[in-house]
């Protein structure tokens, strides 16, 4: 079946008119709303109806179902909204999306360079970015119909071709078939908008009937999932779950659609309009019945997704020992600090660990781990330091006064701690995306630096905890030690580098890690000179 060249790419010219834009469409309405959006989140609460109908409403706004549930996504990553406020939500996009499909069947065709051109004018001539995204959208809405019509006028001549016809009405006979080809080709594209748009030009086109067209809409709904799942990745488990209840949403629509076939089949073919209008009608009422048979249940879901993915995300650690009762008695309060700043340097410790594994073997999910212990440290010095500026407040004894500046110092040495492990699992991760390594000698001497690291890290904690002096003298003597130790290893570098043992590269990163782990080693020294009274402190 030889197929004329001219039709090719006019339906290629066409399809990539239309993705076009979509995409503006959809990428300028974002921009417009971000303003919308943060007054929408607030709306995002535990009520079922009333996230589900701010999931509608956004998704309808945007034009993208897809953009909706990544944004999810990464509110959850970022500990905005919990899975259970979310998930109405998802279910609330899928009804939002239906709007792009109404929107074509009103066949705007004759007046898309109308809408192109003012589109062109409003962006060209507007100064304001926010009158530019305007211009944008209305440009975006005139290709999308131009894409369109020139895709329907493409496939016009392919009406007369039985084999072509006969291969289309295969998806109408076969429901599998049609589903599955709807799923995939949404998910190569990515945008259930696109692929619907295409059934809607292949059908007004006399190639699709409404049979073969509502199975491929069906599949359209769970191949755009694909887009959630992959920015899952990497993710909390409750955002893998939150793409993971969105595909359960729409396979099990499917699967009662499927059964309620000759209902829906009654009510669009009783409505007016033509096959594109009965699609669009179809794919709404699919979403919303959908909606309203699930809603109900987001529990369940909840309890089905924690099964399917089980497992607890690694979680910050948070401020416990300040309690606000022991301001009235600062010597109390400071004692709870110093538990606080001890609970610091314990993170600070598993933190080391943890940039040890990934520079020596990279781990990502350690190296995310150290990401969320350094949001941890962030906070506690916040905490610690606002804490003890409250207790100044109070009537204190000028000896313990004198202390608390020593003591915001040491906070703000341990907040240094975390942010130098977080530096080398940083170098790690550049050794693994460049395929570097480091020579067993130079494994062995970063090896010997964190072990002496940890030992001061041991001997500070014993000396904060007790206000031990002899532990922070030995302290001072293994920064001595691991100076020494550094200085030989840099030379040890040198010679490695001038007998080709190691490349310039991996000792670029060598010589970072020898720097961090030192200036980690000077900051806490610094803590167990403030116990010993000598320094500037």
């Amino acid at each position: 079946m030889f197929m004329d060249p001219k039709i090719i790419f006019s339906i290629l010219g066409g399809l990539g008119l239309f993705i076009y834009g979509i995409y503006l469409l959809s990428d300028s309405l974002k921009k417009l709303s971000l303003g919308l959006l943060k007054t929408l989140i607030a709306k995002i609460t535990t009520n079922r109806v009333t996230s589900m109908l701010v999931g509608a409403g956004f998704t309808a706004l945007i034009q993208s179902s897809s953009a909706t549930t990544v944004l999810l996504i990464g509110f959850i990553n970022a500990g905005l909204i919990t899975l259970a406020a979310a998930l109405p939500v998802v279910f609330g996009a899928n009804i939002g999306t239906t709007i792009t499909a109404q929107l074509i069947a009103f066949k705007l065709t004759n007046a898309a360079l109308v809408f192109i051109f003012a589109g062109s004018v409003v962006f060209f001539f507007a100064r304001k970015t926010k009158h530019k995204n305007k211009g944008r959208a209305i440009l975006g809405f005139g290709m999308l119909f131009l894409g369109l019509n020139i895709m329907t006028e493409a496939v016009k001549p392919l009406a007369g071709n039985q084999d072509l016809l006969n291969l289309f009405l295969q998806f109408g006979k076969y429901p599998v078939l049609g589903i599955v080809t709807g799923a995939v080709v949404t998910m190569l594209l990515q945008s259930s908008s696109t692929s619907i748009g295409m059934v809607i030009a292949l059908a007004s086109a006399g190639l699709l009937d409404l049979n073969a067209s509502i199975y491929l809409i069906m599949g359209d709904n769970i191949g755009t999932c694909i887009t959630a799942v992959i920015a899952s990745f990497g993710g909390k488990l409750a955002s893998r779950r939150l793409a993971a209840g969105h595909a359960m949403f729409n396979i099990l629509g499917t699967v009662v659609a499927l059964a309620m076939l000759p209902l829906y089949f009654k009510l669009i073919t009783a409505l007016p309009g033509d096959i594109s209008r009965q699609i669009a009608n179809f794919h709404t009422l699919f979403n919303v019945v959908n909606v309203i048979l699930f809603l109900p249940f987001v529990a369940l879901f909840l309890k089905a997704l924690n099964k399917m993915i089980p497992g607890e995300d690694y979680e910050k650690k948070e401020t416990k020992y300040l309690d606000k009762n022991l301001l009235a008695t600062p010597e109390l309060a400071i004692m709870a600090v110093i538990r606080q700043l001890s609970v610091m340097l314990a993170v600070g410790q598993e933190m080391l660990e943890k940039a040890r594994q990934c520079i020596l073997q990279y781990n990502h999910k350690l190296k995310n781990e150290i990401a969320i212990d350094e949001q941890s440290m962030d906070e506690m010095q916040r905490d610690i330091t606002a804490y003890l500026v409250e207790i100044t407040k109070g009537e204190i004894a000028d000896e313990k006064r004198r202390t608390i500046p020593a003591l915001i110092h040491s906070v703000n040495d341990l907040e240094r701690v975390g942010d130098y492990c977080q530096d080398i699992a940083t170098l790690a991760q550049r050794l693994y995306e460049d395929n570097l390594t480091f020579s067993t000698v130079a494994q062995r001497e970063l090896d010997r630096l964190f072990d002496k690291t940890q030992a001061l890290m041991n001997f500070t904690q014993k000396a904060l905890n007790s206000d031990d002096h002899d532990a922070a003298g030995v302290t001072l003597v293994i920064e001595k030690e691991i100076d020494e130790l550094a200085a030989q290893f840099r030379l040890n570098h040198i010679k490695r580098l001038g007998e080709g043992v190691c490349v310039n590269e991996s000792g670029l990163v060598f010589s970072d890690v020898l720097t961090y782990v030192g200036r980690m080693n000077d900051h806490l020294c610094n803590i167990t000179k403030g116990i010993l009274h000598i320094g500037k402190r």
